[in-house]
């Protein structure tokens, strides 16, 4: 980054009022954008996918953001691999479908070869002098966290360990590594990532915009009321392992550590899942002995969201592809075990998320086209949005920070 953009930057930061939405400059301009890029998607873990979706050797998928592309593969060893999109010739894409099983990666232009490890193999009619040891394709960091995969395309990632430690036990009781997407959907969202993701952080909109929501999840309901609901809840339930409360997100992330969240919710009445009718949607997961009404909200580092049923998890990811418009991907995880058309309807199953989702983008795309306004202010935030306020602070001081 440029003194000159990093001091416009640095200017904007300085004119942000706490505790109010973000000025219009944060959503429009695009040095604001290679910012975040640089600053956050770069620099943190992000969430890619399962291992379910490549069980075998030479499976694949890739996982795209602004102009990135990444291969996650089964290597021949079984390992799960990851490396950019990238051929070291002349920078084609290889991997040109988003999902597929290949005993090598072959370059569709000049037909260079790679292994599933990135090694290069062969390359037709180069000089003599030419070293293939040395340009094998750009390596990823890959993490596995109990199946589900993350990657970081930093030199130097945060550490998962703080994570790994307080959650492990919540990972295996429901069964991460036991779990297997059921169905995955992508929602192309004409605005800014922010938008995307700052909806999803308060619930300040859900009763008025979101009445499917509401109706099963007690978090739509006045602080207050929520707030009794939630302590009755986890009196009921204390010192189960499901009920943690875990806070490092954020600012509260020690040094050199990615931020994580994790805390149970209840639902509302005689709610038991996300689904029609708060019903129960699949097999209970992992370990998972009965249901409790109740739904536990997972986050790992800034962009990567989970919430968690007694028998089905979805995974929530906002992924930009320019300073205005962004993916929102929703997947939903089910036991490995359960069976489609048997034990669960995928309709069903979808229904409370998906509903809820194009609902979102509607909402999102009208934000941003406020935004886009000649006469938008940034306006005070309420109460119920402090969530979001902690995320803009996070945010501000993030997008100049030095390493």
């Amino acid at each position: 980054m440029t003194r000159l953009k990093l001091d416009k930057i640095t200017q904007y930061i300085a004119a942000q009022r706490p505790g109010y939405s973000l000025a219009q400059a944060f959503y429009k301009d695009v040095d604001v954008y290679q910012a975040e890029i640089e600053q956050i998607f770069l620099k943190h873990w992000l969430y890619a996918g399962h291992a379910s979706q490549i069980p075998l050797a030479g499976d694949y998928f890739t996982f795209d953001f602004d102009t990135e592309s990444v291969i996650i593969a089964r290597t021949a060893s079984g390992d799960v691999k990851a490396h950019m999109n990238v051929c070291r010739h002349r920078g084609s894409k290889i991997c040109l479908e988003p999902s597929g099983s290949q005993k090598s990666l072959t370059c569709p232009y000049h037909a260079w070869n790679y292994n599933l490890d990135g090694q290069l193999i062969s390359a037709r009619n180069m000089p003599d002098d030419f070293d293939r040891s040395q340009n094998g394709l750009h390596k990823v960091n890959v993490a596995l966290l109990h199946g589900l995969i993350f990657v970081c395309l930093s030199k130097e990632p945060p550490s998962l360990s703080a994570l790994q430690n307080e959650l492990d036990e919540v990972f295996e009781l429901f069964g991460f590594n036991n779990m297997k997407l059921a169905e995955k959907k992508s929602y192309r969202i004409p605005a800014n990532w922010k938008l995307a993701v700052e909806n999803y952080q308060e619930c300040y909109h859900c009763a008025p915009s979101h009445p499917e929501f509401a109706q099963i999840h007690a978090m739509a309901k006045p602080p207050k009321v929520f707030q009794t609901a939630k302590s009755n809840f986890a009196q009921a339930n204390q010192g189960q392992p499901k009920f943690k409360q875990l806070n490092r997100y954020f600012d509260l992330a020690e040094v050199g550590q990615e931020g994580y969240q994790y805390d149970r919710n209840p639902l509302l009445g005689n709610a038991l899942s996300g689904s029609v009718g708060g019903k129960p949607a699949a097999p209970l997961l992992g370990s998972i002995q009965e249901y409790d009404g109740g739904a536990s909200e997972l986050m790992i580092g800034p962009l990567s969201y989970f919430l968690i049923y007694d028998d089905h998890m979805l995974g929530y990811r906002f992924l930009p592809n320019s300073v205005d418009e962004c993916i929102c991907d929703v997947s939903w995880y089910v036991n490995e075990s359960a069976v489609q058309g048997k034990d669960y309807q995928l309709e069903q199953l979808t229904w409370l998320w998906d509903v809820t989702t194009q609902a979102d983008k509607k909402i999102i795309m009208n934000n941003q086209k406020g935004v886009d306004s000649r006469y938008y202010q940034p306006g005070r935030l309420s109460d119920m949005e402090h969530f979001q306020q902690s995320f803009l602070t996070w945010y501000l001081k993030t997008l100049v920070q030095q390493t």
